[in-house]
């Protein structure tokens, strides 16, 4: 079986890393990432966030750090139908861009690992029970 080499950090990545703003936590980079995708009131952010973390976002979690977010002016907030609607900005855009960036960079190596090695192992014992090679 031939060895899987995975890319080197140089053929992912620019050479150069950008410096972030402000070190961004778990749940503010994806708050950040549900508003990218799309304006959110509170109570449907906290669903979309449910949805995709293995922890439960509780309103006193969720808006302390819209609080924090809106302070820093990564979004913006706005009123309509007696709620608050939650927006990221541009400035978001870019924090999270580079906080993204950053942690693709510090975790790429356990994502390959567990995940593609996974998959390679899997892909391969399922070829080998089907009698390939």
């Amino acid at each position: 079986m031939k060895s899987f080499q995975p890319p080197k950090q140089e053929e992912i990545f620019d050479a150069e890393r950008r410096p972030i703003e402000i070190e961004m936590g778990l749940l503010q980079m994806q708050v950040l990432w549900v508003l990218s995708r799309k304006p959110c009131h509170g109570y449907e952010l906290m669903k979309d966030l449910n949805a995709i973390k293995s922890t439960k976002i509780t309103q006193g979690t969720l808006y302390p750090t819209l609080k924090r977010l809106a302070e820093l002016r990564l979004i913006q907030v706005t009123e309509g139908d007696n709620r608050k609607v939650y927006h990221i900005t541009e400035k978001g855009k870019k924090t999270m861009d580079q906080s993204c960036t950053d942690f693709t960079r510090t975790f790429f190596g356990i994502f390959h690992d567990y995940v593609c090695g996974k998959c390679v192992e899997r892909d391969v014992l399922y070829d080998i029970g089907k009698g390939g090679k």
